[in-house]
């Protein structure tokens, strides 16, 4: 392999690893009532291009609506076939437990949803399906996150699938978010709110299956964030006895546009935009409008260009304060360095962590102690910025440090000034 060649797979694996690493929460129920089972979605995503397509059953396949991404088509986020099946995705964190792989299985993948969407009618199908295959790339890996299933069928029975388990419910009611069924042992030990909120919602009201109760459910367990105004960013409700598809969009619950698939399905494939659909929604502009790394290429190329100066600029500073210990201004190549490689990992965990620009400050994912700690550097910086510029001037007047190394500390100072605007921007400063 040619070292260009090498430089550029490294490059795509370092942006995929960094960009496509953050859990989304998600949540979903099922409810059912004198024979008629409802399924309803809440998809809490950052995601800016959500869609709705229709792809017709050939040669003895079934039809499918299915929700999701224009970018991910056409592996769906969700979906409903003509024979009343429903499936959503949840994401989930890594687990380091789960047994061994069964040698003599072939390994499940997400474009096989696809195939199950098609040619399965009940659970009872889909568990036939997939206990033939290993289901470890559910799992993830500890870079990655892995992922959840729940499918429902008309009668009202559900399977959770997850990378160590398959669970069959048949509850008339149940509810589901980004939690392991597997390894909960008392469900009321689950914190999340919008879990909760699900839960005490179906305790405290007479089971319904009309469109009110459940529209009245998902709006109890969807998501708007203060911040910018993100959280539950389509709702999507399936009547799966008579295959109906209702769609909400950017947790407004006072408009919704409805699609029969039978009908939709005679027209062919073809798909709708959410954005198309619905009327202009001012919340959902200012959220469109919020830049971020994961959503703006420009800042996205910044922050990595700033974590491999400020990984430069750890190195070098530091093996400059070794190498020239009589200069002036020693001990500030030190800081510098020792500041440069807290930013460069800030870095890192900007990148990886869309979180952090949505959620209130300081940011704690409830993992990592890590991504805890960095949330205070933007304070470290701005209390330090006047200080570096200053010393930056006279080291310049006095002509003390030859011209690399003088330069080096005033494309560090611009970096991090601009970094404290974007610091302002996302609101990083705001921890009261």
């Amino acid at each position: 392999m040619r070292k260009t060649d090498f430089l550029k797979i490294s490059v795509l694996t370092l942006i995929t690893v960094l960009c496509f690493g953050t859990a989304l929460p998600c949540s979903m129920y099922k409810v059912t009532a004198n024979g008629k089972t409802m399924v309803g979605n809440n998809e809490d995503s950052w995601g800016r291009d959500p869609r709705i397509w229709f792809e017709q059953g050939t040669n003895g396949k079934f039809g499918v609506v299915c929700v999701g991404y224009a970018r991910k088509q056409p592996h769906p986020d969700g979906a409903m076939n003509e024979y009343g099946l429903a499936f959503d995705a949840f994401t989930m964190y890594h687990k380091s437990n789960i047994p061994e792989k069964d040698p003599n299985k072939k390994d499940f993948a997400y474009a096989q949803i696809k195939t199950i969407m098609q040619q399965c009618k009940t659970v009872d199908e889909v568990y036939a399906f997939l206990e033939k295959l290993n289901l470890h790339v559910l799992n993830g890996s500890p870079i990655f996150n892995g992922g959840m299933l729940l499918f429902v069928d008309k009668t009202g029975k559900y399977l959770v699938v997850e990378a160590s388990k398959m669970t069959f419910g048949n509850d008339d009611k149940f509810a589901l978010a980004n939690f392991s069924i597997c390894d909960t042992k008392d469900l009321s030990t689950i914190k999340m709110e919008r879990y909760r909120k699900g839960i005490t919602f179906l305790n405290n009201k007479k089971l319904d299956t009309s469109l009110a109760f459940c529209t009245a459910l998902s709006d109890t367990m969807s998501v708007n964030r203060p911040k910018v105004g993100d959280g539950t960013l389509y709702t999507n409700i399936y009547d799966l006895n008579e295959g109906l598809i209702h769609l909400y969009f950017f947790h407004d619950y006072s408009k919704h546009i409805s699609f029969n698939l039978k009908e939709e399905l005679a027209k062919g494939d073809h798909s709708y935009d959410f954005t198309e659909l619905f009327p202009d929604n001012k919340n959902y502009q200012k959220f469109f409008d919020y830049k971020t790394p994961q959503n703006s290429k420009a800042i996205f190329i910044f922050i990595v260009a700033c974590g491999l100066l400020f990984f430069f600029s750890a190195v070098f500073f530091l093996i400059s304060f070794f190498r020239a210990l009589n200069t002036n201004y020693k001990y500030l190549k030190l800081g510098i360095s020792a500041l440069s490689i807290a930013l460069c990992v800030y870095a890192y965990v900007l990148l990886r962590n869309e979180g952090i620009f949505y959620f209130h400050s300081p940011y704690d994912d409830g993992i990592s102690l890590m991504v805890l700690l960095t949330s205070y550097l933007p304070f470290v910086l701005l209390i330090s910025i006047i200080p570096l510029l200053i010393i930056m001037v006279k080291i310049f007047r006095q002509k003390k440090w030859n011209g690399f190394v003088k330069w080096l500390l005033a494309a560090n100072n611009v970096a991090y000034m601009i970094l404290i605007g974007l610091f302002a921007y996302w609101k990083l400063f705001d921890i009261f």
